[in-house]
């Protein structure tokens, strides 16, 4: 059994569009689905029956409602693989089956080929990994990289495959993160613990980028949330010291850029990056929680 998680926020419409893909696959993968309705808006009478919807009356964001998810997916510890997908990305046919085939043993975490959704889609996600000069994560964008099966350093949540050993190891998710780098996190914890992340190439979806969160626009949302966890995911705190200095000097810059390009339109851009890099340097003493700790 495959447990599937989809996070729901905003629009139905991405969402409804990413359930048919996974409805869809044909997969010889036996599957049980859960939606996390992070908006409360989304209509259980427009699923499939088979599908179960958890409704959060308030949104617990993209990490912490996975592992709600994951956690009344697989209630009794019977599945095999859990599949987490963002409700703007829709898997391609074979999907399942070969991230079934990804989560070996010593896999952690698996994920594939993404391509932008457009007119004209463009290979997004080809294998990754962690620049650690800047604190950041990279992505090959080639057909030839595509095609390789591979160990990775990376992978975006956009569509992820996990070991349900793994995941419980690590304790999934780390809930600080309410949208944007518990990707990286995760992927850093899975590998401190002494897990492979692979890349499968018949593992492909879709993403509308910036679908949900105006990403694609850097959107305030966007800013604010992926600056004020930047130092999270790493443990050192003299590298986080570090990496304070050097990502001050980036949003400062960022920030002259953001207001020379958009001028009087950029006061909410400008006060999202602000905050949260005063959120993040707020972050640089603080413990992790003790669940997650020693990861």
């Amino acid at each position: 059994m495959t447990g599937v998680v989809v996070i729901h926020f905003g629009d139905p419409e991405p969402t409804l569009l990413c359930l048919k893909s996974v409805a869809d696959d044909p997969s010889a993968v036996e599957r049980r689905v859960i939606v996390v309705d992070n908006s409360t808006n989304l209509d259980p009478g427009l699923l499939d029956p088979a599908m179960t919807t958890l409704r959060s009356p308030d949104n617990l964001g993209f990490g912490a409602g996975a592992n709600a998810g994951v956690a009344a997916v697989d209630p009794d510890g019977d599945c095999s693989m859990y599949v987490v997908l963002n409700n703007d990305s829709m898997i391609r046919p074979g999907f399942l089956a070969a991230a079934a085939r990804a989560i070996e043993v010593g896999v952690g975490a698996a994920g594939g080929v993404v391509f932008t959704a457009m007119a004209e889609p463009s290979l997004w996600y080809a294998g990754g990994g962690v620049n650690f000069l800047t604190g950041t994560v990279w992505q090959r964008k080639s057909e030839p990289a595509s095609r390789r099966r591979r160990d990775v350093g990376f992978i975006p949540a956009t569509a992820l495959a996990f070991s349900p050993v793994a995941w419980r190891e690590v304790n999934g998710f780390d809930p600080r993160f309410f949208l944007y780098n518990e990707d990286l996190d995760l992927c850093l914890r899975l590998r401190r613990a002494g897990w492979r992340l692979v890349f499968e190439p018949d593992m492909c979806a879709v993403h509308d980028l910036g679908g949900t969160t105006g990403s694609d626009e850097y959107s305030p949302l966007y800013l604010e949330a992926i600056t004020g966890t930047r130092f999270l995911p790493f443990k050192s705190r003299p590298y986080r010291l570090y990496l304070a200095a050097i990502h001050t000097v980036y949003n400062f810059l960022r920030i002259v850029g953001i207001g020379f390009r958009r001028g009087f339109g950029s006061g909410p851009r400008v006060l999202a990056v602000a905050r949260g890099h005063a959120r993040a340097l707020g972050s640089l003493f603080r413990q992790r929680p003790r669940s997650i700790a020693s990861r």
